[in-house]
């Protein structure tokens, strides 16, 4: 039943509440937790210090549209990019504000949109994918080599979580690249069709990916067994695994379809399902330091769970517009949500135990 005791369900006001103006196409925490930046579609970014949610610094930088942003592990560094095929390294001064202390442009020749980029987990390498490329780069913006993906445009990466594997999706399938040794051939874990988004669950032993065909398919590693899951409303391009890696939940329809990944898994099991948002799902986070994760809906609709095995959340709180982008605070046993949505109101809130 939709609405399930969600007049019993406490509603905490923000910690502070903007509009950014404008349509976000990404949020990042940095390391420390201090600050959050946004991106818009038309390619600006502003950074925000979390305890006053005073905006720090406000600039164009991306002409011709942003699509992702994200934060060094470890370092104030922030990476954008955008449809101007160029990526921007900023860094946080005393301040603070953000320097572009590097850049470069890549052109491959077709599509030179940059649509994803990736800081490896342990902050040593940035992924940037291009049409059907993703190119390494060091740290310090060093150019390291290439990961071709032939047989498309590439539509999704994923770092493994702890190793120096890069997963790289798009049309038939995944392949996994061994960036310490670029010259081996990548590992092909192969499906007739179209790839959407990829995640690797947290103990590295499973990669799923959300399909153009309304399904989910994933495989099991090292073996290689692959199985799928279908049925779906819609595409389901957002996964979110729990801390554990037990449990997997994704969009794709107005219920919070958990599946279970324990010794036994999914196949031949019916997964759990929780009917909370009257909306379709648009989007989900996973809380880094804790297993607290949140959903967002096309409604507005934000449901902050304690865990992904809950059945009904701890807090719901209710945007303008359809939520576009949710992040935890990185911060070890932090509780801190910060949630978008297109019409561009942006707030952060503090989960209670």
């Amino acid at each position: 039943m939709y609405g399930l005791n969600k007049e019993l369900t406490p509603s905490p006001a923000p910690a502070w509440l903007i509009s950014l103006e404008e349509c976000p196409a990404a949020l990042s925490w940095s390391d420390c937790g201090h600050w959050l930046a946004a991106g818009t579609v038309t390619g600006g970014i502003c950074v925000i210090e979390v305890a006053t949610g005073i905006t720090l610094w406000v600039r164009s930088a991306h002409e011709k549209g942003l699509h992702t942003l994200c934060w060094q592990p470890g370092a104030s560094v922030l990476a954008s990019c955008g449809q101007d095929a160029t990526v921007r390294l900023w860094k946080i001064s005393r301040e603070p504000q953000l320097t572009l202390f590097d850049e470069w442009t890549i052109n491959t020749g077709g599509n030179t949109w940059i649509e994803h980029l990736q800081w490896r987990p342990d902050g040593r390498q940035l992924a940037v994918a291009s049409g059907r490329s993703v190119f390494l780069f060091s740290s310090e913006g060093m150019p390291q080599g290439c990961c071709d993906f032939p047989e498309s445009t590439v539509s999704a990466i994923s770092w493994r979580p702890t190793g120096a594997q890069l997963a790289v999706a798009g049309y038939g399938g995944v392949r996994l690249f061994n960036v310490l040794d670029l010259n081996s051939k990548p590992r092909k874990l192969n499906w007739k069709g179209s790839l959407l988004s990829l995640s690797w669950s947290p103990d590295a032993k499973i990669i799923v990916a959300g399909c153009q065909d309304n399904s989910l398919h994933f495989w099991r590693l090292p073996e290689g067994h692959d199985a799928m899951m279908s049925g779906f409303l819609y595409k389901p391009v957002q996964l979110c695994w729990s801390r554990d890696a037990r449990w997997l939940t994704s969009g794709g329809s107005t219920k919070l379809v958990l599946w279970p990944f324990d010794k036994k898994g999914p196949e031949g099991r019916a997964p759990i399902s929780i009917e909370w948002h009257e909306k379709p799902i648009s989007a989900l986070a996973t809380a880094a330091g804790s297993r607290w994760f949140a959903s967002g809906c096309r409604g507005g609709e934000v449901a902050a769970w304690r865990q992904l095995s809950d059945t009904s959340p701890a807090a719901c709180m209710q945007l303008s517009n359809r939520v576009e982008c949710l992040a935890w605070s990185p911060v070890k046993n932090g509780k801190s949500l910060a949630a978008a949505s297109r019409d561009g109101e942006l707030g952060i809130w503090e989960m209670m135990q």
